[in-house]
């Protein structure tokens, strides 16, 4: 890691782009010469600093687009790099956005540093998180495509500014994954290993059984709602995601009758159902409780319409 911070002149130095070194008879140090390897530096490319909407039939252009700075607009060709066009934007704005304190991204995609612009802009479709079938099996939601760079239409790459972490004096990796806690809670909690692959919190238990959470009084807490819980469901046929509400609103973690209460006052239908379910038990019936609402297009599910009441007046 670099001390100082992110705009510390140490880190500059360090990352902004220094012109390939030429060693003699247009010999590169790398032992490349020109032919080799075509690519301009990115001091050789011209560039406009306004957003303009370019379509030339001979001629290819791509916007570098940032709210830190003034977009970068500039001919480009199909082998460019995405590492070129990180090192162009570095050579501009060395104090803003040195290398290594943003990424490049298109359609929705942080994109690497050896793709070229011909395979970015390659028509794909934009990346979107898609439900699992089994979640949703009638998605068919289709996203946007990308342009395709030989079309010479509108090209656009986002300037992605990375945080600076003052804890490990480095720039954080980019993360533009659902944050359903909002961005700071869910990175802490993220940082801690509490969320699963799709940033939803994991099962207290697991994180309690992984040392994850080690505070005395929280893992005595989900023992109480634990214990709870599991006597709604036994005992009173209360249904799981009813009874770990309940444990979870109430001010008493292992108090069953205030649990009860706060689900007749709360949840009077599921509540209703349960004893029902409890009548049925104490008359010698086996009896299972649905966990899950039954599907509108079940056929054991009646459904009633109900005509509205007339007007008043008619």
């Amino acid at each position: 890691s670099v001390a100082g911070g992110p705009h510390s002149t140490s880190v500059r130095s360090l990352l902004r782009p220094q012109p390939r070194p030429m060693v003699e008879n247009g010999v590169y140090e790398n032992g490349t010469t020109d032919a080799e390897d075509p690519l301009p530096r990115p001091e050789e490319i011209e560039i406009e600093t306004v957003d303009l909407y370019r379509h030339d039939e001979e001629q290819a252009y791509v916007t570098l687009m940032s709210q830190e700075v003034k977009s970068l607009n500039f001919a480009a060709e199909e082998n460019y790099t995405v590492r070129l066009c990180k090192e162009l934007v570095a050579y501009h704005y060395p104090d803003e956005l040195p290398l290594g304190s943003f990424e490049l991204l298109a359609s929705n995609k942080i994109r690497s540093d050896e793709e070229t612009l011909g395979e970015v802009f390659n028509g794909d479709e934009y990346y979107c998180d898609r439900p699992d079938e089994a979640e949703d099996p009638d998605f068919d939601w289709k996203p946007r495509k990308e342009q395709v760079f030989s079309d010479k239409m509108l090209m656009q790459l986002s300037i992605w500014k990375k945080e600076w972490d003052e804890e490990t004096k480095s720039y954080e990796p980019v993360d533009l994954s659902y944050m359903p806690y909002g961005k700071e809670l869910t990175k802490q909690w993220k940082k801690l290993g509490y969320l699963d692959g799709k940033n939803m919190l994991r099962d207290e238990g697991e994180l309690i059984a992984e040392g994850k959470i080690t505070d005395p009084d929280k893992i005595a807490d989900y023992r109480k709602r634990e214990g709870l819980t599991s006597t709604l469901r036994e005992t009173h046929l209360i249904r799981k995601k009813d009874a770990l509400e309940a444990a979870g609103e109430i001010e008493n973690k292992d108090d069953v009758d205030e649990a009860l209460a706060w689900l007749q006052r709360h949840k009077e239908k599921d509540y209703n159902a349960a004893l029902k379910l409890q009548g049925r038990r104490a008359e010698g019936e086996e009896v299972e409780v649905e966990e899950e609402e039954p599907e509108p297009d079940d056929p054991d599910v009646e459904v009633y319409v109900c005509e509205p009441p007339p007007l008043r007046g008619m």
